[in-house]
């Protein structure tokens, strides 16, 4: 049965009641709201809209004589409210130009940079999950000498590095031989996606391949390949929660940063998880204590996917973050890092 629409101004009222909790960590009271909106009805009226918004589950009591305080219920409908994000400054947006603007190729590095750009521009904890690796294709490799009996290889796909390792060579080889089995590489595997090309690497290799330090740079390709199996999660800010939940809660505070940290602890499964919660939606997603993960029951994730392919960025915070805010920097932050990607895919055409 679909819920009836919220009177205005009770919509008004919890917006409010929200709003203010989010900013003042504070139980809200109807005189608080009368004197923020100076309504023209009486103290009674905005007490028994708040009755009702307690009765449909918007809001709560933490304790019988006080005000009341934003259920997940009433945070979501918050979320929902917030169709025009909020504005970064233009500070923070230069910021996150300029960071970009010094980048590597490097895939890694790039990402890493991006989760701590995001985590410092909202103060919560912040992910990014890099594309699959059957998603992305090999653009080519490059083979370089470094020693007598030791080469330098380095994975490029479409999108930058993608992994770099020694090879170790069971004779000294010319600079020369060394760039024929970079070509030989290049030509039989440039367009294959990585996936592919660490399934043949770790096998038999491809038929033919049996000269020797062909094959050892074949099989050190696989093996950083077999690094990437997995899918990565790249974290910054975690401890930042750790000081909102004891500002907030201190007695639970230790409790709840652990459980979320032991989801944490598994990339893979967390990955997973904001996946299943965005169901293939592009743009931003919001979970209010809701992520199909043990762990996060107090938690909001804030995602937004980015392109090429599947990989998505976003916030972890307690669920009176200041969704506004960070709605706002995780769909800024993704559209500069799908920006990057994408001119990495140009150049390597």
């Amino acid at each position: 049965m679909k819920e009836r629409p919220l009177p205005d101004r009770q919509r008004l009222i919890l917006k409010e009641i929200v709003d203010r909790y989010i900013r003042l960590r504070e139980p809200v009271s109807s005189r608080m709201i009368l004197e923020d909106y100076g309504l023209s009805v009486s103290s009674a009226t905005v007490r028994n809209d708040m009755n009702d918004l307690e009765a449909s589950g918007y809001i709560e009591k933490p304790y019988s004589s006080s005000g009341r305080i934003p259920t997940k219920k009433g945070y979501r409908f918050f979320v929902d409210w917030l169709l025009d994000l909020s504005e970064l400054t233009r500070e923070e947006r230069l910021e996150i130009v300029e960071a970009y603007e010094t980048r590597c190729l490097d895939v890694s590095e790039t990402i890493h940079q991006t989760a701590f750009l995001l985590e410092n521009i909202t103060g919560y904890a912040a992910f990014v999950i890099p594309p699959r690796l059957e998603e992305t294709r090999l653009e080519r490799v490059v083979l370089l000498k470094m020693a007598e009996c030791l080469a330098f290889l380095v994975i490029i796909s479409e999108i930058g590095v993608v992994e770099h390792g020694l090879v170790p060579l069971e004779e000294e080889l010319s600079e020369e031989e060394i760039r024929g089995i970079m070509e030989t590489i290049n030509r039989s595997l440039r367009g294959a996606n990585l996936e592919d090309v660490r399934m043949l690497a770790t096998g038999e290799g491809p038929e033919g391949w049996y000269e020797r330090p062909v094959r050892q740079a074949f099989l050190v390709l696989g093996h950083l390949l077999e690094r990437r199996k997995e899918r990565r999660v790249y974290i910054e800010g975690l401890l930042n929660l750790a000081a909102d939940l004891q500002e907030m809660i201190p007695d639970k505070a230790m409790e709840r940063f652990t459980r979320l940290g032991r989801a944490l602890r598994d990339g893979a499964t967390f990955a997973e998880a904001v996946d299943a919660a965005r169901k293939g939606k592009d743009g931003i997603v919001v979970n209010v204590g809701d992520l199909p993960l043990p762990g996060f029951e107090e938690f909001s994730v804030v995602s937004c996917g980015y392109r090429p392919h599947s990989g998505f960025l976003g916030v972890i915070a307690p669920l009176w973050m200041d969704y506004g805010r960070a709605m706002s920097a995780t769909s800024y932050i993704a559209n500069r890092l799908e920006t990057i990607l994408l001119r990495s895919c140009v150049r390597s055409e």
